[in-house]
């Protein structure tokens, strides 16, 4: 594969955030068996005669860059055929993204044999169709928006050569190329959205990003029935028609996809789109703090016709801002753009929890894409802890294992020269998270029993072994693993709690929740050495010795609890630091009465303790410390808790479940509202229920 093709970008094409286009021809007798087989940095969009055939680059390393296979016999023709492709460079650090050097390879094949490979021979420039060089971020972890120009039309894809040079060849691009390990997402077709409000706008103040102008503009609602006719929009009855007209879809549940819609306007105009996963604001939550859930496409007279490949959003709802007096709306909203899955049977006369579960298994697959994503929304990030309850409830909600095999594998390239892993894969972020490092090595065990699949743990051991050496080799002489140096980027994080969301910690030498949560890792890793024939004996020693230290350091004897930590003045107390140890068996031979009875009520039952209660994200661990203690005791208090928290949101019109119980309100208004943490219901109905 790709024996005769290179690396190639335009000559003196510089910069972060920059598209480029490409086009060669090639001929072929006929049209069965011919795919492309393509690989970009950072992102690709593919056309065959002007059709869109795919896009959509694996999430990968400059090291290891991996390639697709497309069938695209379909749209090919017996005879000549124009192969286009539009990349997008990102070169700009995000949680989602290893910065690499732009450039794309490609080959066409039928039959076995090559009739196209990418060289100079391929016609390339900077793209008319895009913006490049604006380098504007939605957030963060999720990277930068898109800013297109449909006044340029697309016919370079089909003929002609106007403003085109050949291709530059790449140095210093990787030789091999990997095969995707996973399926490539299916594209829905376009599906109608309703507008649920229509009006005019005014912007306050034009300097600001476009997530804040929609968000501070002056709106004037108008009835649909005085400004909707045949599907166009029309401002003229407004008192004040502003800058333009605005109109809100909704998809009608939790949607991530492509940005796509057909709209006729009478002249040339701007426009702006925002979206978001609810209206509490009576628009979009385009803006907050410094996200800006936005983009801006320039329209051209007449019928606009645009879906952008690139840029998945998450979303329920979608906002419009045109420039112009009227807008006729032939489809707008969001093209599904989902992981294939197939769903392993459910069987339960109870109504309530075949909702919940339907839920559950929305939630996972809005969070998969070219890997687990925490959300689709806000950051489409893939951490070691989110993931472990992705995958777990995975095992049991779909058939196959590709998806969290092809994730476990990301993962271990990522291994930093300090023995920990960077907070999400891939990614340059140097920030890391020990404990969610430690959650991998949960994770491994977890597929191992779930699959028996010693190959990939064989592939990922020297991961798990450099992990485990990096924290082992840490115990001091208290016995204990004292807490990372923050300022050397790494963040001593558990939950987004007081005290345990490493900020305001200053004094804090040991932290209950790390050595816990080394214990349970030395558990999963001696499990992986089994697998592998690797001698575990040490591993235990290791961990008996932790949980004997755990329980001398940590245990409060006046109030049969665990400590959060050592070193802070003022004596803390959490229902995840207490599920940790009896999960971990730092607590077996203690008194375990009030442990209990703390974490089954997520805090404390009187007013004599204060105990922090756990939040949605950490349940799955107080659920495993009741039932670990007493399965028959407690199964049907978790069934029953689940049933509470889960129909709460179901009443609130959920159709993916939430980050957190409050919702939006939570992280200042950015809390996400599917959140893939939250399918854990699937996993305790499967092995509760059906026991």
């Amino acid at each position: 594969m790709f024996e005769n093709a290179s690396w190639i970008w335009p000559a003196g094409l510089k910069g972060p955030d920059c598209y480029a286009e490409f086009i060669a021809n090639f001929e072929t007798s006929d049209s069965d068996g011919v795919s492309v087989a393509i690989s970009a940095d950072s992102n690709y969009a593919l056309y065959i005669n002007g059709v869109f055939a795919d896009s959509g680059q694996y999430a990968d390393f400059p090291h290891h860059k991996v390639y697709d296979e497309i069938d695209i016999s379909r749209l090919v023709r017996a005879g000549k055929n124009r192969i286009a492709v539009i990349v997008w460079y990102y070169g700009m650090p995000s949680f989602t993204y290893y910065i690499g050097r732009p450039g794309l390879i490609f080959e066409v094949h039928r039959g076995g044999q090559t009739v196209l490979s990418s060289g100079r021979n391929v016609l390339c420039r900077q793209s008319k169709r895009y913006i490049s060089g604006r380098c504007e971020y939605i957030t963060g972890q999720l990277g930068m928006t898109f800013h297109a120009d449909l006044t340029h039309d697309e016919e370079w894809m089909k003929t002609g050569e106007e403003g085109f040079s050949p291709s530059a060849v790449c140095e210093g691009m990787p030789e091999r190329l990997y095969p995707r390990e996973i399926k490539k997402l299916v594209l829905e077709d376009p599906r109608p959205a309703k507008i649920v409000a229509q009006g005019t706008f005014t912007y306050k103040d034009p300097k600001e990003r476009v997530g804040f102008l929609m968000k501070h503009a002056a709106l004037s609602f108008l009835d649909k029935y005085e400004m909707q006719k045949d599907g166009v929009l029309a401002s003229g009855l407004a008192p004040d028609s502003g800058d333009g007209i605005f109109f809100i879809v909704d998809m009608e549940k939790e949607t991530a996809g492509y940005l796509d819609f057909e709209l006729e306007v009478p002249e040339e105009c701007d426009m702006e789109i925002g979206w978001g996963e609810h209206l509490l604001d009576g628009r979009c939550r385009t803006g907050i703090a410094e996200r800006s859930f936005s983009a801006s496409v320039r329209l051209a007279p007449g019928r606009n016709s645009y879906m952008n490949p690139f840029r998945r959003l998450g979303c329920r709802y979608v906002q419009f801002f045109v420039h112009a007096d009227r807008v006729k709306v032939i489809r707008s909203g969001v093209r599904t753009c989902d992981y294939p899955v197939k769903k392993k049977p459910f069987n339960t006369d109870n109504l309530l929890h075949r909702e919940i579960y339907e839920v559950c298994c929305n939630t996972l697959i809005k969070c998969m894409h070219e890997h687990y994503e925490d959300c689709p929304w806000r950051e489409q990030s893939y951490y070691a802890l989110d993931s472990r309850n992705q995958m777990l409830c995975g095992y049991y909600a779909f058939e196959g294992y590709e998806f969290p095999r092809a994730g476990l594998r990301l993962i271990a390239q990522s291994i930093r020269e300090d023995g920990h892993l960077p907070m999400c894969f891939p990614t340059n972020e140097r920030l890391t998270i020990p404990s969610f490092t430690l959650a991998y090595i949960i994770s491994l065990g977890e597929y191992l029993n779930h699959t028996k699949d010693a190959e990939t743990i064989r592939c990922c051991f020297d991961a798990a072994r450099t992990i485990i050496d990096t924290f082992t080799g840490r115990i001091d002489e208290t016995g204990l693993i004292p807490n990372f140096d923050e300022t050397q980027k790494y963040w001593n994080f558990y939950e987004w709690q007081p005290y345990l969301n490493g900020r305001g910690n200053e004094g804090t030498v040991y932290d209950m929740c790390l050595n816990a949560m080394l214990s349970l890792a030395l558990g999963s890793y001696g499990e992986l050495c089994a697998a592998v024939g690797q001698d575990a004996e040490q591993c235990a020693i290791i961990r008996k010795k932790l949980n004997e230290k755990i329980a001398e350091s940590f245990y409060d004897d006046k109030t049969e609890q665990f400590l959060i930590c050592i070193g802070q003045k003022r004596e803390c107390r959490s229902v995840l630091a207490n599920a940790l140890g009896v999960l971990c068996g730092a607590a077996d031979n203690l008194n375990q009465e009030k442990m209990l009875e703390i974490i089954l009520g997520n805090g404390a039952p009187d007013s004599e303790t204060e105990v922090i209660p756990a939040t949605l994200s950490m349940h799955t661990f107080r659920y495993e410390a009741l039932l670990k203690a007493n399965r028959e005791k407690y199964k049907k208090a978790v069934i029953d808790e689940i049933d509470r928290v889960y129909l709460r949101m179901l009443r609130s019109g959920a159709t993916t479940f939430w980050e957190t119980e409050k919702g939006e309100a939570d992280f200042s208004g950015a809390g996400s509202l599917c959140h893939g943490w939250s399918a854990m219901p699937i996993y305790y109905y499967h092995t509760l229920e059906e026991e």
